[in-house]
């Protein structure tokens, strides 16, 4: 009987099997990850993951600066309700009357065509007919009687006075006006930024549908409007396509529902839906020139303006087999996608079209030469009003700029497309830089790896550029990202290659010097004993007490103590910018200024040392808890002059440092329960490190071994001198008279300290004994300095 899973063993066998051959064949191991990794970024051009699709649309953003031009057209102004005009004429939204007087201004200043971002789905609550109905219903004055004399005295006045949708409704049949839409759609695709609430909606097939009114592209004025609702009236069109294209309108998505203007003044002028399509990271690049509502196909809010300014009535549609290719509006022609899109090729941020306040037009300051023929967008810049949007150049554009910028576009003929054949290039263009890719990164020596990249990546990013100047999005992610690929994956297969060569050097070598050097060796890190002579800052701590310490405690104990010491003490020294010698058993040894410069070095070992006490103290509390203990530590600094390198054996090595100033810094580490101080440091490193701390000194010694005395400081911080803030003048006189030879005054003065002083008992009562002895022995020529015989 076979074993379970033999097959899938000796599938597995073969498989292992043609991977050693393969390995044994580093070209063809070359090719084959080459090719692998060639054929992966196909597959993500096909799948287009959301983070290459945004990452590719901010390439187009990084491209379109390209397509700036610096002439700008005279045929469009902005006229704007701003903040200004919402001050002088209130808040939003307006009576119509005032909105009539404003169209009657622009079309008496010979304007082309005046284009609303404005939806006009419900009518003017402050009509005198709609106060008038409130009014007779008792909405208006709830506390009045309903059918009073006062009562019927107003709605008489009311009745009397003109209704503004009637005025604005004549305005408009008297204008080249256009008024704006928004069409709903079930799934993904268009979109306008609006509140809770479906505004005054009508369905492709005219039931009506009521709601809330949305007044102002983006924001709703909170009304509710009910009647009936007329469809507007459809440009005409002229379909003309190629062999096999498809209808034009089953290219288009369809909107079940719409936003509609009122039906009295969908009878005096066209519409144009002012949708928007702002892409996945939310910035708008492309506007849905057509919009398919019902059986009937209607021009955005743009395209409807350019056929009000040329005075057409109807658009010419051009298919392919893919769906939409071109759309004609009079004498204008607009490349667009399959799917009625226009890539618009903003020339700027907010500002880049000319504004007008609002509150100028109605004023009259605004004269007719300056309005003349243009067209005039009128909408919003005030943010309270939400018709903000996201372009490449700003964040925060205006959208009824976003129109008036595709019609500059559409005006100089400023067009990027990306027509149907673009995917069969971008795969084309992937297999190409993969090819050239493997070649460069598989088969060529190392020197030539960088300009290689550098040519690959400058004709990827230069040809398109070139293509963009000439009107084609040509993205360079997908060509950029296969050099990355190929590129890695082969520097990794030929490193592991070279690991492997490596590997018999290793194998070599291994019989005569140890693994570690072998490693260095391999890595060419050059001569591993070399080293140098460098001034450096020197720390040694050691723990009072810890040999009887230890026995007193279980030795898992004691490792488990020395673990949660040395790890607080050594975050220190390394956030300090200090090296790390070695752990001699519960001492510790450390240095700054190697292998690394590290200014201000002697002042960051003081700081090391000081900061350790102070986290001693902290750390003893959860001693005492943990072990029953209370752990003491010295610390000794010296500056000046080691040798500093890699040392060892032939087959073992060490980072280390030798010298005298070694040796100096551990006999100041050992002289500190001398003195009863946490930390000393030599006159060479408290001399270094300038105001940083307070240096008390303590003595002036000749050291075995030294012929030069050394001067021994107990260092502090300037906030925190605990005892010495009291005893620093006392300790100043009384080694003074020291230092004169006045020995038995300096020996009862240094008794007296120690009684009054408890936290410095140790140094004072050292001096007082000193004292005493230099008085039954006086030195014979005596200059201040004690000579320390024992080590």
């Amino acid at each position: 009987m076979k074993p379970p899973h033999s097959g899938f063993v000796r599938a597995a066998a073969k498989a292992v099997e043609a991977g050693q051959r393969l390995a044994r064949h580093p070209r063809a191991f070359a090719f084959l990850a080459g090719l692998a990794c060639t054929l992966g970024v196909l597959a993500l051009y096909v799948v287009q993951p959301a983070l290459l699709q945004r990452l590719d649309l901010k390439t187009y953003d990084l491209l379109l600066p390209l397509r700036k031009e610096e002439r700008r057209s005279d045929a469009l102004v902005i006229i704007d309700i701003d903040e200004a005009s919402l001050a002088r004429y209130g808040q939003w939204p307006w009576p119509r009357h005032l909105l009539a007087a404003l169209l009657d201004r622009l079309t008496e200043s010979g304007v082309a065509a005046v284009a609303f971002d404005i939806m006009f789905a419900e009518p003017d609550r402050t009509s005198p007919a709609r106060i008038r109905e409130n009014l007779e219903r008792g909405l208006a004055f709830p506390q009045a009687e309903s059918g009073g004399g006062a009562t019927r005295e107003l709605s008489a006045l009311l009745a009397s006075l003109p209704d503004h949708d009637a005025l604005f409704a004549a305005a408009l049949g008297r204008s080249p006006a256009v008024l704006g839409a928004y069409a709903y759609y079930t799934r993904g695709g268009l979109l306008a930024t609006f509140p809770s609430g479906d505004g005054r909606r009508v369905s492709g097939q005219g039931a009506e549908i009521t709601g809330q009114g949305v007044d102002i592209a983006g924001h709703a004025p909170g009304a509710t409007a009910q009647g009936a609702v007329q469809k507007p009236r459809a440009p005409g069109l002229i379909a003309r396509g190629s062999r096999g294209a498809p209808p034009p309108e089953q290219a288009l998505t369809d909107a079940p529902d719409a936003v509609l203007p009122l039906p009295q003044f969908v009878d005096k002028a066209p519409v144009g839906f002012v949708n928007v399509s702002p892409d996945a990271d939310g910035t708008v690049r492309r506007l849905p020139l057509l919009v398919r509502f019902g059986d009937s196909i209607y021009p955005s809010l743009a395209a409807a303006a350019l056929m009000r300014a040329q005075d057409v009535d109807s658009l010419r549609l051009d298919s392919g087999p893919d769906g939409l290719e071109r759309l004609t509006i009079g004498e204008l022609s607009v490349p667009v996608s399959p799917q009625g899109f226009m890539h618009v090729v903003f020339q700027g941020g907010r500002g880049t079209c000319p504004y007008v306040s609002a509150a100028r037009v109605l004023e009259g300051h605004i004269t007719g030469e300056a309005l003349e023929g243009r067209i005039a967008f009128v909408g919003t810049s005030a943010p309270g009003l939400l018709d903000i949007r996201a372009t490449p150049y700003d964040r925060i554009m205006p959208g009824v700029e976003v129109h008036a910028q595709a019609i500059e576009a559409i005006l100089h003929g400023n067009f990027v497309r990306h027509p149907p054949w673009m995917p069969g290039a971008h795969a084309l263009v992937i297999l190409l830089v993969g090819m050239a890719s493997t070649a460069a990164f598989g088969f060529s020596r190392a020197r030539v790896y960088a300009p290689l990249s550098l040519v690959l990546a400058a004709l990827a990013v230069g040809t398109s550029a070139a293509l963009f100047l000439h009107g084609l999005f040509f993205s360079p992610l997908y060509a950029l990202l296969c050099m990355l690929l190929c590129g890695g994956a082969l520097l990794s297969v030929r490193f592991w290659q070279e690991e492997r060569q490596k590997s018999v050097l290793r194998q070599a070598f291994s019989r005569y010097v140890s693994p570690e050097v072998v490693r260095r060796i391999t890595e060419h890190q050059g001569d591993l004993l070399a080293g140098e002579e460098r001034e450096l800052s020197i720390l040694f701590t050691d723990l009072r007490g810890f040999t009887s310490l230890s026995e007193s405690l279980p030795p898992q104990h004691v490792v488990r103590l020395l673990n949660e010491y040395f790890s607080p003490m050594t975050a220190i020294v390394r956030e300090r910018q200090g090296t790390l010698d070695k752990f001699i058993g519960d001492a510790l040894m450390a240095f700054w200024n190697a292998p690394l410069d590290v200014p201000g070095h002697p002042a960051l070992a003081v700081d090391a040392a000081l900061s350790m006490q102070e986290k001693l103290v902290n750390l003893n509390a959860r001693m005492e808890e943990h072990f029953g203990v209370r752990l003491h530590m010295g610390a000794g600094i010296h500056t000046g002059p080691a040798y500093v390198g890699n040392m060892g054996s032939d087959d073992l090595v060490n980072y280390t440092l030798i010298g005298d100033s070694v040796n100096l810094a551990a006999r100041l580490e050992s002289l500190c329960k001398r003195y009863g101080a946490p930390a000393l440091v030599s006159g060479d490193t408290a001399l270094r490190c300038g105001q940083d701390f307070v240096f008390v000194l303590l003595d002036e010694l000749r050291v075995k071994g030294k012929a030069l005395p050394v001067r021994v400081f107990w260092p502090l911080r300037s906030e925190n001198q605990g005892p010495w803030g009291i005893a620093a003048e006392e300790w100043e006189v009384a080694r003074g008279r020291y230092a004169q030879g006045d020995f038995a005054q300096a020996a009862s003065v240094f008794a007296d300290l120690a009684r009054r002083h408890p936290g410095l008992e140790t140094l004072f009562g050292l001096y007082h004994e000193r004292c005493r002895s230099l008085c039954a022995r006086p030195p014979g020529n005596w200059n201040g300095i004690w000579i320390m015989d024992e080590k």
